[in-house]
């Protein structure tokens, strides 16, 4: 087993509270976060809307089951998931990510930090850089896409203490 720590930021040309509305919005990620080869939506949020607590599955080619473990709005947000990764290999990794969010220059300052716990043995520990490389990318996706929404936007994202909205049935 070996960890890694990975921190990304950015700064964000919108208040905190808009920016913890999308993250927390997880059932909507599609509004602002394109699938990719790592993540392709989050389904079986519940309860709904998102709360400390609240468990989840980022679907796609690789699944990844996991729980919210903080909620701070409109402060942090941390999610606790399970990355099963089956092919080239079989492994797990366990990722914790938290989002802290602090006004800015007018806008928000959001780090973003990813601790992995990586079960990699034998001659496998030769593919961690590898695997580091893409967690790496798409976190920095991710943050690129979260302020290219937010930053794009010309009408307001919510109304003041507003929070995440339930998707209707169109969703």
């Amino acid at each position: 087993m070996s960890e890694a720590r990975l921190r990304f930021t950015c700064q964000i040309a919108g208040p905190p509270e808009a920016v913890f509305d999308l993250i927390a919005d997880m059932p909507n990620y599609a509004r602002w976060l394109p699938d990719s080869s790592a993540f392709g939506g989050t389904v079986d949020v519940a309860p709904y809307p998102v709360r400390l607590g609240t468990t989840y599955l980022d679907a796609g080619p690789i699944e990844k089951p996991g729980r919210v473990t903080e909620f701070d709005r409109p402060r942090r947000i941390a999610f606790q998931h399970t990355v099963q990764i089956r092919r080239p290999i079989k492994t797990d990794v366990e990722a914790r990510i938290r989002y802290s969010l602090e006004p800015s220059q007018g806008g928000t300052a959001v780090l973003r930090e990813l601790d992995l716990t990586i079960d990699l043995r034998g001659p496998l520990v030769l593919l961690r850089p590898a695997l580091l490389w893409g967690f790496r990318k798409e976190n920095l996706r991710t943050l690129a896409c979260l302020k290219k929404y937010v930053e794009g936007r010309r009408e307001p994202l919510t109304s003041p203490g507003s929070g995440a909205r339930r998707p209707g049935p169109e969703a």
